[in-house]
């Protein structure tokens, strides 16, 4: 796989309960409807109104054009509801590795299931379609209740990177560096 025909691609993954797709401009209202809150994290802090919302899809868009990120909107099926959305990231087909990440679920549907589902699409993707070697996951250290989300896929805490990131509360003082790799995912 190459890059331009991965970001060519209409990705779509889905499961019986939710449904990842790539991200459009005309997702804006639907998003709008579960964005503005600050129990949303990183996400949360940055996009608290529609302005914000709309500057936060523009970059996805372009980053999807750039190919840096490939951003996927994530919907519950049963009431066709948006949830949030989920990204891959650091894309390298020559070392055959991503970052997954950028991820945020509305705060209604948190603490139901729908991130880890979610998370075994990716996933199941990466290793059994792209035939990924290592899929990576960056964490902020105060983010706890992510990393231990993560952990019970079973992602191996592998280090912190000190300083790494400058979020909306300020300097963070690191960022913890999570992977799954291709012969640990069952």
């Amino acid at each position: 796989m190459t890059k331009d025909t991965f970001f060519s691609n209409e990705l779509k993954l889905e499961n019986e309960h939710v449904l990842l797709r790539r991200l459009k401009r005309s997702d804006i209202d639907h998003l709008a409807s579960i964005s503005f809150s600050k129990e949303l994290g990183e996400f949360g802090a940055r996009v608290q109104n529609r302005i914000d919302l709309v500057e936060y899809v523009d970059y996805c868009l372009s980053a999807i054009d750039q190919k840096t990120l490939y951003p996927l909107m994530i919907i519950k099926k049963e009431e066709q509801q948006p949830v949030g959305i989920t990204m891959f990231g650091n894309i390298d087909f020559t070392h055959k590795r991503l970052e997954i990440g950028w991820t945020w679920i509305a705060e209604k549907f948190q603490g139901t299931g729908i991130n880890g589902m979610c998370k075994k699409l990716l996933l199941d993707y990466c290793f059994h379609q792209l035939a990924l070697r290592r899929v990576e996951f960056k964490i902020d250290e105060k983010n706890i209740k992510s990393q231990k989300a993560i952990e019970k896929l079973g992602a191996v805490k592998e280090g912190l990177l000190r300083d790494y990131n400058i979020q909306s509360y300020g300097e963070s003082k690191g960022t913890y560096v999570y992977s799954i790799l291709s012969d640990e995912w069952k």
